[in-house]
């Protein structure tokens, strides 16, 4: 399997296919605003946090693998874990859906790409690193979130398995 080949099965997995974890398209579905709002205690995030953590950072390193944003970071990694403001059903679809169209490009991305690329040094990074090792920890990331947006949902009752 190539890096690529693999790449595009990870951001699959992430996105809407089942495999041992469960998508972000089944993790995110069926919920109400309070499920997404709720917090089981002041150490925890919501829902709502979570999925603007992951839509930052996957709409970041997507642009930066375009070329198109300056490497500098100018908000800190707790500052993306924020709520919308005035949070509403349809902000809350519009989020999800934005998350879901930058999942997509991701692997519209990696699918015009020439393998080449994911072997470069990618540029102007505080430490070596190259593109094919930087996203597979990128979807490392997205499936730990999953995993802790599953665990909110089973805390607060409102993840229902397809075993039960």
């Amino acid at each position: 399997m190539s890096k690529k080949e693999f790449l595009l099965d990870q951001l699959e997995v992430c996105r809407n296919v089942e495999s041992w974890i469960q998508p972000l398209s089944i993790a995110l579905e069926n919920l109400s605003l309070e499920d997404i709002k709720w917090r089981q205690n002041e150490f925890t995030h919501t829902i709502c946090e979570i999925v603007n953590h992951l839509y930052f950072y996957n709409e970041r390193w997507l642009r930066r693998f375009k070329g198109e944003i300056p490497t500098e970071m100018k908000e800190s990694n707790a500052s993306t874990f924020r709520d919308l403001e005035n949070l509403t059903i349809e902000s809350w679809q519009e989020l999800v859906q934005q998350l879901d169209e930058n999942l997509a490009n991701w692997q519209l991305a990696i699918k015009e790409i020439d393998e080449s690329k994911l072997h470069e040094q990618i540029p102007n990074f505080p430490v070596d690193a190259i593109w094919w090792g930087a996203l597979s920890n990128l979807c490392t990331h997205n499936t730990y979130h999953i995993g802790q947006i599953i665990y909110i949902r089973k805390a607060q009752g409102s993840w229902q398995s397809k075993e039960e």
